[in-house]
C-alpha cells in the first residue's frame, strides 16, 4: 500500500501525473483537496476556516482509505510542512510505503504555462497569485526535512 503526495506550484503538471498514477494503481483514491473545498460554501469568504475544514476532512478520508489497504494519490499545492507531515503520518500509522513528489520549475516557466492554460472566472487562481505560490513553494522545498527513519520515502524533485 502506498500513500503518495504530488506536490508542487499551480500549474506544474500535478494532476496529469496523478490521474495517470490513479489509472496504473487498481482500487487507488485520488484525492484532489482543492476540489474538496470547493464542496464547502463560502469557501472563498472565509478562506482560513475553510481551508482547515478541508484539511480535517481530506485527513480522515486518507486515513480511512489506508484503513482499507489501498493506495492513496494526493494531488495539492502544500506550502505548510505541518500539513503535509499529517498526511504522511497518517501513512506511517498504517505503514504505507510514502512517496513525496515535488515538481518544480523556474518563474517563468510556471507563469506562461498558467497564463496558457488560462484562469477561471471566480477561481481563487489568479495572474497575480501564480508567482506567490511559486515563491512560497520554493520556500517549502527549502525546509523540508531530509528523510531517512527506516521508511521507504523519498523526496523528489522534478524541473520541467
Amino acid at each position: 500500500m502506498k500513500l503518495i503526495l504530488i506536490n508542487g506550484p499551480t500549474g506544474i503538471g500535478k494532476s496529469t501525473i496523478a490521474a495517470k498514477l490513479h489509472q496504473a494503481l487498481p482500487l487507488s483514491f485520488l484525492l484532489d483537496i482543492d476540489a474538496q473545498r470547493r464542496y464547502i460554501s463560502g469557501y472563498k469568504e472565509h478562506r482560513e476556516e475553510s481551508r482547515e475544514l478541508v484539511t480535517e476532512l481530506s485527513l480522515a478520508m486518507v486515513e480511512n482509505y489506508l484503513q482499507s489497504g489501498h493506495d492513496v494519490i494526493i494531488d495539492k499545492v502544500f506550502t505548510d510542512a505541518k500539513i503535509s507531515d499529517a498526511f504522511l503520518e497518517r501513512g506511517r500509522k498504517y505503514n504505507a510505503t510514502i512517496f513525496e513528489f515535488v515538481l518544480n520549475t523556474d518563474k517563468e516557466t510556471l507563469v506562461a504555462r498558467a497564463n496558457e492554460r488560462g484562469y477561471r472566472e471566480g477561481s481563487m487562481l489568479t495572474p497575480e497569485k501564480v508567482p506567490e505560490f511559486w515563491e512560497r513553494m520554493q520556500s517549502y522545498i527549502k525546509e523540508r526535512p531530509s528523510y531517512g527513519s527506516g521508511h521507504e520515502e523519498c523526496e523528489c524533485r522534478r524541473n520541467i
